[in-house]
Order: C-alpha cells, then sequence, then structure tokens
C-alpha cells in the first residue's frame, strides 16, 4: 500500500508569484472534530478528579485566581509561562499544555479562514 501523496503545490501566475490559494484549500477536513479547549481540559481532566479548586491551584501556581478561572473558561489560552507553571504542578511536560493550546489556536484559525 502506498502513502498517500502531499497535496500539490499551487501553480505559479504569470510573473512566477504563487497563485492564490482557493477557498476550499482552507475548509475543515471531513469529519475534524472540535478541540476540547484547554482550560476545560485541565478542569476536565485534573482538577475535578483531584478535587483541586481554582483558588488552590492559583496560590500553588503563584498566579492570580482570575487568569485560572480564564483558562477554565476558555477565554485565556496557556501561555508558554502557565505551562511551565502546570507542568511543574502536575509532573506533566510543559509541551503537553502548550500543543494542546496550539491544537486549539490551529483549529480556530482553519474555521475562521473559512
Amino acid at each position: 500500500m502506498t502513502a498517500p501523496h502531499p497535496p500539490a503545490a499551487p501553480s505559479a501566475t504569470a510573473e512566477g508569484r504563487p497563485a492564490p490559494l482557493r477557498a476550499a484549500a482552507h475548509a475543515l477536513p471531513a469529519g475534524t472534530r472540535h478541540p476540547i479547549h484547554p482550560g476545560h481540559f485541565l478542569e476536565t481532566r485534573f482538577l475535578i478528579p483531584a478535587a483541586i479548586s481554582q483558588d488552590a491551584l492559583a496560590r500553588a501556581l503563584g498566579i492570580s485566581r482570575r487568569r485560572v478561572n480564564e483558562l477554565v473558561r476558555g477565554r485565556r489560552a496557556i501561555s508558554p509561562d502557565t505551562a511551565v507553571r502546570l507542568g511543574r504542578f502536575f509532573g506533566t511536560d510543559p509541551r503537553f499544555w502548550t500543543a494542546l493550546q496550539a491544537e486549539w489556536d490551529t483549529f480556530e484559525a482553519m474555521r475562521s479562514a473559512g
């Protein structure tokens, strides 16, 4: 069985510039599921099972309760600084948290691009 071929590059215009991408190139692939927001993931997979309050997490991480609450509510992104703090507290690699955020951000960008 052969691997699928990567999509062809857009053809160049007469001036040698890349041709603009068609709108269909920006469409979400069929079956693409909306990822969970990293803050909701934090709440449902870490805080609730361990019975850790947002206030307790904020104190442990040395950040404001508002910051934690905005994360959990999906109104704030997990910054690299927050990822490091979460990693230290939960014993996870900070890249785990930044990868969740990157997946969310990429999906949102694809969705807004049409």
